[in-house]
């Protein structure tokens, strides 16, 4: 059967179309680095990719997460730090106080600093991450602890525990709430320095000497929470080197199902533009021998 010049023709120009489209295919897969930007490239592998970058954007949130956490934590530990310091200097001038060589005036003397460090202890207490106090439990929208008559000091925060979500089906809390810290567990730290001031200006060495055992207990309440401080951010240091390796894997997954190999690509773009050479070729002597055949 003959085929005819008309046939030739459609069937050259068809081989022509499709082979200055995978020119320019293969040209957009070297200049995005991606071979697989849609659906027809490659339906399989373009729904995997899909089901892979979601992974990774719930990792990457899981990420924010966790530096969200460890900011909040490293405030709460340096707060912590200082607020020990605070309660030590508090215990060295209770000492000085109690001894018997030390007048009346002396004791209130030495109220005055105490209440200085009263009010330290308060601010730092309210110590603020982005706005959002760190000892408030759950109870962000304003200062937790709040100074009222004399040297009384009210929690305004609540008991919960903040807690981040680092991972599937992983949570782990990031603050203690400030009553567990400051006013609960073994003593009321302000209340015992509430009592302590009552105590120097009063020149009551009872009271001063009771002072000295509160504020003990308040050191190793602040050495808890120091140590509970210290575990959270152990766990979320652990859970960033694993969302980190989680980060890494899903990428490199992405990289090899969807990025352009560039030998590969550049290989291919020569045999396809030998190829649109060469049919270009056989399509002109079809052209040439097509209008001889129509001169004659």
């Amino acid at each position: 059967m003959r085929v005819s010049d008309h046939q030739l023709f459609g069937t050259t120009a068809g081989s022509l179309a499709r082979i200055k489209d995978s020119i320019v295919r293969v040209h957009e897969q070297i200049a995005s680095q991606q071979r697989i930007t849609k659906p027809s490239d490659d339906p399989s592998i373009f729904g995997q990719a899909i089901l892979e970058k979601s992974a990774l954007a719930d990792n990457e949130q899981w990420i924010r997460n966790i530096q969200f956490g460890t900011a909040r934590v490293t405030v709460a530990d340096k707060v912590l730090g200082e607020a020990q310091n605070l309660i030590t200097r508090v215990r060295e001038l209770t000492v000085q106080a109690r001894s018997d060589t030390t007048s009346a005036q002396g004791r209130v003397t030495i109220a005055q600093e105490v209440r200085q460090l009263h009010r330290q202890l308060i601010q730092l207490a309210n110590t603020e991450v982005n706005g959002q106090p760190v000892f408030a439990g759950t109870k962000t929208d304003a200062a937790p602890f709040v100074l009222g008559v004399g040297d009384a000091v009210s929690y305004q925060g609540n008991s919960e525990s903040q807690s981040i979500a680092v991972g599937p089906n992983q949570t782990t809390q990031i603050v203690l709430p400030g009553d567990q810290v400051f006013t609960g567990g073994a003593t009321n730290i302000f209340n015992s320095l509430s009592n302590l001031l009552v105590a120097l200006e009063g020149n009551n060495g009872a009271g001063i000497e009771v002072a000295i055992g509160t504020l003990d207990q308040a050191t190793a309440q602040i050495g808890v929470a120091q140590g509970q401080i210290g575990a959270i951010e152990n766990r979320l240091e652990t859970a960033q080197g694993t969302a980190a390796i989680v980060s890494e894997a899903i990428q490199k997954v992405l990289s090899d199902q969807t990025s352009t190999d560039l030998a590969t690509a550049l290989t291919e773009l020569k045999l396809q533009e030998t190829a649109y050479e060469a049919t270009s070729q056989t399509f002109s002597r079809l052209f040439d021998l097509s209008l001889l055949k129509f001169l004659r």
